[in-house]
């Protein structure tokens, strides 16, 4: 995997380099305004969802180029999303972001096709 930004901190989107579109998935809404909006300083175009099936539309129409995704969430949970996108061929790179920090968890997570894995708080 290949995902590199060189944008300038405080910048505005897109400045000193490239501006990734970046899907964030999470079911609280203070974790994901924040991390969206420290994407947002960061230079990154950012979208959220509240839920898997949400993400699943989100990815369908807008086709992001990462996506931070909670596992814990109603409706659909995080790791359904990955194995469901990886299913279909969609190789979008993935980052969990959960409160999950057991070995077998993050194997689990791995395994469901995520390209990374963090643990929060972070």
């Amino acid at each position: 995997m290949s995902f590199t930004s060189v944008t300038s901190k405080g910048g505005p989107p897109g400045a000193g380099g490239t501006a990734h579109r970046i899907l964030v998935v999470d079911d609280d809404p203070e974790v994901r305004a924040a991390v969206e909006d420290a994407l947002t300083v960061e230079g990154h175009h950012v979208r959220g969802a509240a839920d898997g099936h949400r993400a699943l539309t989100a990815v369908a129409h807008w086709q992001p180029d990462l996506l931070v995704l909670d596992v814990m969430m109603p409706v659909m949970d995080g790791l359904a999303v990955c194995r469901q996108l990886r299913a279909a061929g969609d190789r979008t790179p993935v980052l969990v972001l959960t409160a999950l920090d057991s070995v077998s968890e993050r194997v689990d997570g791995l395994d469901a096709g995520a390209d990374d894995y963090l643990v929060k708080p972070f």
